[in-house]
């Protein structure tokens, strides 16, 4: 009899072992480049994903150097699961050799993110290496009250923007009757290729771009005339000092106070901010306009945030109930973070199912979707537009830092090195080589 019951004891201490074994293995890592205004909403989404799957998440959240940490954990083999960035980094992850294909059809709910979305996650040889969790487009933040005292038109063009700039210069919007105040913030620096991150929605809208795809390669296209209309049209901001002082210098982390405090009255920018300038300079004097149209018509640059499976991944079907979770109407509205005045981490969603009007109930947030469905351009799918964004990030702050520079003659050589960066990467046509 204490033989038998002894013997049932170890059976259930083994079953009940076994369980909290397999409780403690239901566990993920998720790593997230976000600010520090979105870490409650990641909070919110992975203790909403806990209550509902029973799956814990340990989380990584930090807005700088997330690239040197990746390549650290990488290094010494301390990988999550999961990584949250930035749809253009892809190409660099997958160059670290970290990134895990994405087989969609393990993923619930997958048949419901936009087709556009899923584009966007398609790298060069036409594989799926993330799942998209949140799209945007740009527009410009301009201060209401300043354009409507100087009696000036919501700006349509590249000519309408030019002479806001201009006004919002030399006439005293703020009337303190003092020479404070600069037509538009530009993020002109090298950092993390800020110059060309600005100019692309500009060289979209001369109608230019910065390669082109031939055959079995790229070709670059940035010794065009319509890419130094582009780069004469914002440099004559910048050295016309219709930009904010130590414009050529500046990050978005720079720019965005200069909007906020009153020094600058027109702001390019995502959907993220509208909590912040709504909390500073305020609701009432800002409104959100439609990017202008160049030569070449509207165009805004379009990016994302997607979530990447790693190879060192442990528990995949875990991972993929994450997956799915991100991009449920579910996780898309919590991560919109709707209300809560915090960053959120989804911009516009990517699932079809949640209506962003609804949602937001703000005439504002459809200015950025109009645009993303519309006029949106992703960045080129070369193997890794990161460091092509360094080379052109670098050259483009050359020639807006130099009044006098010859743009042609600069772009031409700036051609010949995004050339050979291509070329690096095994993604240059062979028309070129």
């Amino acid at each position: 009899m204490q033989r038998n019951s002894l013997k049932a004891l170890l059976m259930g201490c083994a079953i009940c072992c076994g369980s909290i074994a397999t409780a403690e293995a239901e566990s993920i890592s998720v790593w997230s480049r976000q600010t520090d205004e979105s870490i409650s909403v990641l909070k919110a989404l992975t203790d909403a994903f806990t209550a509902e799957s029973g799956i814990t998440v340990e989380t990584f959240n930090t807005g700088i150097d997330f690239e040197q940490r990746l390549a650290r954990a990488a290094a010494g083999r301390t990988l999550p699961d999961i990584v949250l960035n930035d749809t253009t980094a892809m190409g660099q992850m997958r160059q670290m050799g970290i990134l895990e294909t994405i087989d969609a059809s393990k993923i619930d709910g997958s048949q419901d993110v936009s087709a556009s979305a899923w584009d966007g996650a398609k790298a060069n040889d036409g594989k799926i290496y993330s799942v998209p969790i949140s799209a945007q487009s740009f527009a410009m933040f301009i201060r209401k009250d300043w354009r409507e005292k100087l009696g000036l038109p919501q700006p349509k063009t590249w000519e309408d923007v030019r002479k806001l700039a201009e006004a919002f210069t030399n006439k005293d919007p703020d009337g303190n009757g003092k020479a404070d105040t600069f037509g538009m913030a530009i993020p002109g620096s090298t950092t993390r290729g800020y110059a060309s991150w600005f100019m692309s929605s500009f060289i979209w809208q001369a109608g230019g771009d910065y390669v082109k795809q031939e055959g079995d390669g790229f070709v670059p296209t940035l010794n065009t005339k319509e890419v130094a209309e582009a780069m004469t049209y914002m440099r004559g901001m910048i050295c016309d000092k219709l930009a904010q002082p130590g414009a050529i210098n500046a990050t978005t982390g720079d720019t965005l106070p200069t909007f906020r405090s009153g020094q600058t009255g027109i702001f390019v920018s995502g959907p993220y901010h509208i909590p912040q300038l709504d909390a500073e300079p305020g609701k009432d004097v800002v409104e959100v306009v439609m990017m202008p149209a160049g030569p070449g018509g509207v165009a805004s640059l379009a990016e994302g945030t997607s979530a990447y499976l790693l190879k060192s991944v442990k528990n995949v079907e875990a991972a993929n109930k994450f997956l799915a979770f991100l991009i449920s109407p579910k996780g898309q509205e919590i991560a919109m973070a709707q209300g809560s005045g915090k960053t959120p981490i989804v911009r516009l969603p990517v699932n079809n199912k949640v209506d962003v009007n609804k949602v937001r109930n703000d005439p504002r947030w459809m200015v950025f979707k109009e645009t993303f469905d519309k006029y949106g351009h992703y960045m080129p799918a070369v193997p890794n537009w990161t460091a092509i964004r360094t080379v052109t990030g670098e050259g483009f702050n050359r020639i807006l830092a130099q009044c006098d520079a010859d743009v042609a003659k600069e772009l031409e050589a700036l051609n010949k090195q995004v050339a050979i960066e291509l070329s690096g990467q095994d993604a240059l046509s062979a028309s070129q080589q």
